[in-house]
């Protein structure tokens, strides 16, 4: 038991009320003599305050890693599918999506899997094969129309250069141009996917 007399306590404790009321009291008095606009001020003073602490917090940088070393980037669905279909082809489902996705990006397939490129679109059958097949004799047959075009422009410069003349700036604006079409590569592809359509035309790609 606490050696001071009940009285005491009692004083004590009432004491301390006063206190802690004196202290409140003047603590509204001193936002009272506030105004609304000094307020303000101190309140975003603290905010900004707290957001500096936080942005002063940035998380650590990134570290960039050497070619190298850095992973390789994941695999799309659409090229797991056509694998999928050379190699499992037992767990393999037909996608509808993945497909018109393979169609419209036939050119843009790694090479790493064409042949599974290839084995697949060789068992279109219907409406899809009906399309394919004039579209890709389109691409074969500008691929040859820009061989031809650029044999004879070939011919031309050789001549030029025989005769003493330099070729026009015009000239290599349209080799650049020409760059951007279709490539042998493509065309050699396409031509592969005929034949496995079981084509009968006789498809020829210049340059092969």
């Amino acid at each position: 038991m606490s050696s001071v007399p009940a009285w005491k306590r009692a004083g004590l404790s009432v004491k301390a009320q006063e206190e802690d009321d004196e202290s409140l009291s003047t603590k509204r008095i001193e936002n009272a003599d506030l105004t609304t606009k000094e307020i303000k001020k101190i309140s975003n003073k603290r905010k900004l305050q707290e957001d500096s602490k936080h942005k002063s917090k940035k998380p650590p940088k990134r570290i960039k890693l050497p070619k190298k070393e850095r992973p390789p980037p994941p695999v799309k669905d659409q090229l797991t599918y056509l694998k999928q279909f050379q190699d499992d082809k037992d767990n393999w489902k037909f996608n509808k999506s993945k497909q018109n996705w393979i169609l419209k990006n036939i050119k843009d397939i790694p090479e790493d899997y064409e042949p599974a490129l290839v084995a697949y679109l060789g068992t279109l059958q219907g409406g899809s094969r009906d399309r394919l097949i004039p579209e890709l004799k389109e691409v074969i047959s500008k691929w040859n129309t820009q061989y031809e075009e650029a044999e004879k422009k070939i011919e031309e410069q050789l001549n030029k250069k025989l005769e003493g003349e330099e070729p026009d700036k015009e000239e290599k604006k349209e080799e650049k141009e020409e760059s951007t079409g279709v490539t042998l590569d493509y065309a050699l592809r396409c031509k592969a996917i005929l034949v496995k359509l079981d084509d009968d035309e006789d498809i020829e790609v210049k340059g092969q």
